[in-house]
């Protein structure tokens, strides 16, 4: 059976609730004049770029809830997915203070703050992995956090309290809802979350399609939904990062299910030439195949979406942790175009080394799809 989309991260249905995460505003991301037009849009999610005074809603309160379009048995008949031997019911799945896991097999005991969330928020706790997911992987909307070296990632959550990490976008609900997490983090439910997730492959691989044409999309939240599977419009100058499957990754939370990313025609190319020969090249402090060194964090084959935000957020000054000085010369020269470039190629990178990858599922065929396909 088809269930529609619930409300539990793309906004139908969401309620707004306003106890145990207040609102910040960065005053950093105010964008004013030319700077405003000069926006990666596409990577937050948004058509248009914030105004002064704007501010984030508050995310929906924590805890089970029914959808009030739906009968209350159809949200309580256990789910499946293909493979799995788990079940869940629509209001599990819905519930922030539950982590679907959904082949526990493939990984080692979760962390309670993973599965629940911190515990010093009592029942107004949120699970770190009902957005980020057991596997790390996330979604386009927030951050894959699978691999990250724990002193790299230990050092966000320190941001994130201090109030040194923000969003551009002062609209955005997630982030507010981040540092009131981090907050309530212990420093030892924070590093088990740490060395958790430094250890996991991050789920299904995204696939990347250059192509001059897209899908037609509505937003559901901040994450852009295909409406059709006919690439019918202009990409032009964006990056369009869509499920694979709506109802899979959206309603049952199937972690086999991800992403497709449709790039600009040559923007691999022109993003490689930048990440190699730019003003600091990003092997320098990334890697030789960009998948992290010492504690610097890997970039190959993550989320566009993601890179991109992370790229404005360090030039607009909302990202201003602890080593962010590092990064800020670099993108202090670049605008959206080629942010946009960059993050296209370093998402058609391989996450892993060949001999890993050849451990994977073979990918679809690239003549399968219109544009072609970037081998990862």
């Amino acid at each position: 059976m088809s269930h529609p989309v619930r409300g539990r991260r793309f906004g139908a249905f969401v309620l707004v609730f306003s106890l145990s995460f207040p609102v910040y505003v960065c005053a950093d991301s105010t964008v004013a004049g030319s700077e405003a037009t000069d926006w990666p849009l596409w990577a937050y999610g948004v058509t248009t770029p914030p105004q002064p005074g704007d501010t984030a809603k508050p995310q929906r309160a924590p805890g089970p809830w029914f959808r009030p379009d739906l009968p209350r048995e159809e949200q309580l008949r256990p789910l499946q997915i293909e493979g799995s031997s788990r079940r869940y019911t629509m209001v599990e799945l819905n519930d922030w203070q539950h982590t679907p896991d959904w082949f526990p097999e493939e990984h080692g005991p979760v962390p309670v703050a993973i599965s629940r969330g911190p515990t010093s928020l009592a029942d107004q706790t949120r699970a770190c992995g009902f957005c980020h997911r057991i596997h790390g992987g996330g979604r386009p909307e927030n951050a894959p956090v699978f691999g990250l070296p724990v002193a790299y990632f230990l050092r966000q959550i320190d941001d994130f309290r201090a109030g040194r990490r923000h969003s551009s976008d002062p609209r955005k609900p997630n982030v507010p809802t981040m540092v009131a997490l981090a907050r309530a983090l212990s420093d030892e439910e924070a590093r088990a979350v740490a060395e958790f997730w430094a250890a996991q492959s991050g789920g299904p691989p995204l696939r990347v399609i250059e192509s001059e044409l897209a899908p037609p999309v509505q937003l559901h939240g901040n994450l852009f939904v295909r409406t059709s599977e006919v690439a019918s419009e202009a990409l032009s100058d964006r990056i369009l990062e869509v499920p694979e499957d709506f109802e899979k990754s959206g309603d049952l939370d199937d972690p086999r299910s991800g992403y497709v990313a449709y790039v600009p025609v040559g923007s691999i190319a022109r993003g490689r030439t930048l990440v190699e020969h730019g003003p600091l090249p990003c092997a320098t402090c990334h890697g030789g195949d960009l998948r992290g060194s010492g504690d610097v964090p890997p970039i190959a084959g993550r989320s566009p979406s993601y890179i991109a935000r992370q790229l404005h957020d360090f030039k607009t000054g909302a990202r201003n942790g602890s080593l962010a000085s590092q990064m800020q010369p670099v993108v202090a020269a670049i605008g959206s175009s080629e942010m946009l470039a960059i993050s296209a190629y370093l998402a058609s990178l391989p996450r892993t080394s060949e001999a890993d990858q050849s451990l994977q599922p073979d990918a679809s065929s690239a003549d399968e799809l219109s544009g072609g396909e970037r081998p990862r």
